[in-house]
């Protein structure tokens, strides 16, 4: 092949890839926008919903127990699906798992608008935890198409494209909440996701599946097989298991320190994710090639652990944006630079089982966050916070040491 012809194959190659990334991007773009819309509404929905739920025996008041329970449930049905979801993407391809997940997503917000009580509410995160894996064969699918070291990079740029999703939805689904009550709000946020699956099924190509030499041998088959995996899964659990505290006890801390409600909540997450989109966008790749991803990890769980000791304590809405600044930074930083260490660790031909895994193990953070820090948060506010504080500490100190991968050429 000549030099010409070998110039113009590349560009079609990179042509293709850049196809297949802003597609993914618009997809999980559209995707987080439908679910961050909920974000504000729901545990205040359900606070709303549910009766006072005090033992009579102990005076102990379970409904922040049974919030947290039903916010969990999403993410318990994520662990049970999403290595599944992976796994079936590496043996059929990419494209039909994450077009039919991202199709269960949207249903699940469709059930969102419709509902009248809890059980709704209930069933709406069940169908969200089905449908969650779109993103994790999205991250495979961005990873089969990056170079070794270049995977930082292309994780950054998805988790802009999520961030970006993330940006807007919290502020549009408060004010969307506001004006017409979760009808409203869960059929805008249904139409997103699914022009995403749309999207995904008109336009995004099949790649070639690479075969496999063995059947996995159960879930945890991959944390067996792979040195190192299962240290970083840790790591990433307990970094989950923070996010999931602030997240599931947020709306009602800033109510009972603060007075505030639906909007303002909707307006600190959608700055956080602001941060976000623009730190991984244009500080990611740069970081990742200055630094070891030991070291980078290890001062995003030290700011991610600041950030949330602060909350609590903040005494105005403008010290709340000022201590979502050290988290966001913290978290925009740490997520992108522990897929691509997963990512580097696991063989090519299961990337999907490796991110399904990885969406469970984040599930498992997410489940016991809302969980303890629900029944936390009723007995004393600043509890699940300090104590989120302190595992990002752990996490900091189980950072395992990983030599850089060689830069791409």
């Amino acid at each position: 092949m000549g030099r010409g012809q070998r110039r113009r194959s590349l560009s079609t190659s990179n042509l293709h890839r850049v196809r297949i990334e802003a597609t993914l991007f618009v997809l999980a773009f559209l995707d987080m926008l439908g679910f961050s819309m909920l974000i504000p509404d729901v545990q205040l929905r359900l606070d709303a919903l549910l009766p006072p739920l005090r033992d009579p025996a102990t005076g102990w008041d379970w409904k922040g127990a049974v919030i947290g329970l039903v916010l969990s449930s999403m993410f318990i049905v994520q662990i049970l699906v999403s290595s599944g979801w992976g796994r079936l993407s590496d043996r059929i391809g990419r494209k039909p798992v994450v077009v039919i997940c991202t199709a269960v997503s949207a249903a699940s917000m469709g059930v969102y608008a419709l509902a009248t009580n809890p059980a709704h509410i209930l069933l709406s995160r069940i169908l969200a935890g089905l449908g969650a894996a779109n993103i994790a064969v999205a991250q495979a699918y961005i990873a089969d198409l990056a170079a070794t070291g270049s995977k930082v990079a292309a994780m950054g740029r998805i988790g802009a494209a999520i961030s970006a999703g993330l940006v807007a939805g919290p502020a549009i689904g408060g004010r969307l909440s506001d004006a017409g009550g979760n009808a409203l709000l869960g059929a805008v946020a249904c139409g997103a996701s699914a022009a995403g699956a749309l999207l995904a099924l008109i336009v995004l190509p099949s790649l070639p599946v690479t075969p496999r030499e063995s059947k996995p041998k159960g879930n945890l088959d991959i944390l067996r097989t792979v040195p190192g995996l299962t240290r970083v899964f840790v790591v990433i659990v307990i970094g989950w298991f923070a996010l999931a505290t602030l997240e599931g006890t947020f709306g009602r801390l800033i109510h009972a320190t603060l007075g505030l409600g639906t909007k303002e909540f909707g307006d600190v997450f959608s700055y956080e994710s602001l941060l976000g989109l623009v730190v991984q966008g244009l500080l990611v790749g740069i970081v990742a090639k200055k630094f070891s991803s030991t070291a980078v990890l290890r001062v995003c769980y030290v700011l991610m652990g600041l950030g949330l000791a602060l909350f609590p304590y903040a005494p105005s809405l403008p010290a709340i944006f000022a201590a979502s600044t050290v988290y966001g930074i913290g978290t925009s930083i740490a997520n992108p630079t522990a897929n691509a260490l997963c990512s580097q660790l696991t063989p090519e031909e299961r990337q999907g089982e490796m991110f399904g895994l990885l969406q469970s193990a984040r599930s498992f953070g997410f489940m016991v966050g809302p969980l303890l820090g629900g029944a936390i948060f009723d007995a004393w506010h600043a509890g699940p916070y300090l104590l989120a504080m302190a595992v990002c500490v752990c996490a900091a100190l189980a950072v395992p040491r990983i030599p850089q991968p060689e830069a791409a050429t």
